[in-house]
């Protein structure tokens, strides 16, 4: 499910509303928040991706840390691919029984809405995630929108 470009800055946390569990809200610390936006941006006009992080144990709601992942396909502005083996290291460096973990990445040219493309590949990797999160630069790199899936 989807919730439209809304993000509001609450608790010093950025949130993003979702409409289905896990997690209604997608709430972020500030400065993983402004990491994640820095590394999408750097690599545009590419698609830019990593991962954020929460851990399950903590007490703490918000995702606090944000991997970046190196988009190493072939058409990069159309689509991404992650590096396989940063990815893999990641994957069980946080393991899903004890972290969320949202799959981030970028549109660069198009809306936050997920894509054709984008949906075939969380069919084949939704296991690993607890949503995606998609951002998108159509406005201008000053003017981030999202988009937050918990399921499709």
């Amino acid at each position: 499910m989807k919730k439209e470009n809304r993000i509001n800055a609450m608790n010093n946390t950025f949130n993003i509303q979702a409409n289905s569990l896990p997690i209604d809200t997608l709430s972020i610390l500030p400065s993983v928040y402004s990491g994640m936006l820095e590394h999408l941006r750097t690599h545009y006009p590419n698609e830019g991706c990593g991962i954020l992080l929460r851990d399950k144990r903590s007490n703490e709601h918000h995702f606090h840390i944000f991997e970046p992942i190196p988009n190493t396909d072939q058409h990069p502005q159309q689509r991404f691919y992650l590096e396989p083996s940063v990815y893999i290291r990641l994957l069980f460096r946080y393991p899903e029984a004890a972290w969320d973990r949202i799959l981030v990445h970028s549109h660069p040219l198009t809306s936050a809405a997920i894509s054709h493309e984008d949906i075939s590949g969380w069919v084949e990797t939704q296991a690993l995630w607890t949503g995606w999160l998609v951002v998108s630069f159509e406005d201008g790199l000053d003017k981030p929108s999202f988009s937050y899936y918990t399921k499709l």
